[in-house]
């Protein structure tokens, strides 16, 4: 049996969107149809949306803005990346993410190798459950990561910069 990647053929609209506490996921390619080699997230952040700073220690991360702008911190630097923009962001390197706008960003998120995605959909079940109001939403996330073992060091508190 082969174990390299599927064929993957989407339709508009294929798979379905899924609510979660920044906005929506889409899941295109999952890491299981690649072998565990890379996945493919189309995600909607909402305005005001923003990350903590955190760095993947073995995975790369890399953002394609569909719509909206997207604010990146990469290093202490930060940077507004409208449609059409792609960012690396390199395993290893510190950074945050947000949208600083009044509309939604959408964009497209590759983790290479595969396995961060997972956190999205952990994100899409706990969102079904508890709302981020719910003072236990953070608690939540945060043993949700423990739990699922994502590639994810949580670094400091970021803000958006006005």
């Amino acid at each position: 049996m082969d174990d390299g990647p599927q064929r993957i053929v989407l339709k508009a609209g294929e798979p379905a969107t899924l609510a979660y506490d920044a906005g929506t996921a889409r899941f295109l390619v999952p890491g299981e149809a690649t072998g565990g080699a890379w996945s493919l997230v189309e995600l909607q952040e909402m305005p005001a949306y923003h990350t903590n700073l955190h760095r993947h220690n073995h995975t790369d991360e890399a953002f394609y803005v569909l719509d909206g702008v997207l604010t990146v911190n990469v290093d202490g630097s930060t940077a507004d990346y409208p449609a059409g923009s792609y960012i690396l962001i390199p395993r290893r390197t510190p950074h945050a993410q947000g949208n600083r706008g009044t509309v939604p960003a959408r964009l497209l998120v590759t983790v290479t190798p595969a396995g961060f995605e997972r956190s999205f959909k952990d994100r899409v079940e706990l969102f079904r459950t508890t709302k981020p109001t719910d003072p236990d939403f953070r608690q939540k996330r945060k043993a949700n990561a423990a739990r699922g073992h994502y590639d994810v060091e949580f670094l400091a508190d970021w803000s958006l910069p006005k």
